[in-house]
């Protein structure tokens, strides 16, 4: 159905296009109006950009529209709850403790970590994160599972979700705490501070 809509709207757009092409090449005989003289200046002003903006508009309105929904199940019996966040503990990977090409770990042997700790990081949320309103009219909740990469000095980069899209802003409020959040510990590795991914789950609830 989506690609149906989409296909739509791009064929609306060639056409808006086209018929702004075959405008710009004529114009009204001021001396008898029903008569059509060749021209290449415009009249019948169908601006072929602002059909190609207005289209694509309406193709991202769609993609928003998409992204509130997502695949998160509304719980009738939960809407307008209050709401808070969990932070979940990171399961400890296994395996070799080898870089990527670009010097990126994934398992290391001492896992960057937030200034205080597990606690500090839900204090952190706690005071930052605000629970998307969509999802408290609608009844959702869900973890979103947020990957980001720390450098040897601490610094954040790269912050971005990982899996399916719940939708009604969990993702993106979840992704603006963590842009904002300060520099971390590092990861180690052999005494050594490394670049390191990290994957976050924070777990929106409902009570």
């Amino acid at each position: 159905m989506q690609n149906k809509k989409v296909f739509y709207l791009k064929s609306i757009c060639a056409a808006l296009m086209a018929l702004s092409v075959a405008a710009q090449g004529c114009h009204v005989d001021d001396t008898n109006p029903t008569t059509v003289v060749s021209d290449t200046s415009t009249v019948m002003a169908i601006d072929a950009t602002m059909a190609q903006d207005s289209a694509m508009n309406m193709m991202d309105k769609m993609n928003d529209d998409r992204m509130m929904k997502g695949t998160a199940k509304p719980n009738p019996a939960k809407k307008g709850m209050k709401g808070k966040v969990v932070i979940l503990d990171v399961p400890k990977k296994t395996g070799s403790m080898n870089a990527d090409k670009a010097g990126v770990y994934t398992n290391v042997e001492v896992y960057p970590s937030f200034p205080g700790g597990s606690k500090g990081l839900q204090s952190y949320f706690d005071k930052n994160l605000a629970y998307p309103e969509d999802a408290t009219n609608e009844g959702v909740e869900g973890t979103v599972n947020v990957m980001f990469t720390v450098d040897e000095t601490g610094k954040l980069s790269d912050p971005h979700t990982m899996g399916d899209n719940l939708g009604y802003g969990l993702e993106t409020e979840a992704l603006r705490v963590v842009k904002t959040m300060p520099s971390w510990e590092p990861g180690k590795l052999k005494g050594k501070n490394v670049k390191t991914t990290f994957t976050l789950p924070v777990k929106f609830q409902l009570y």
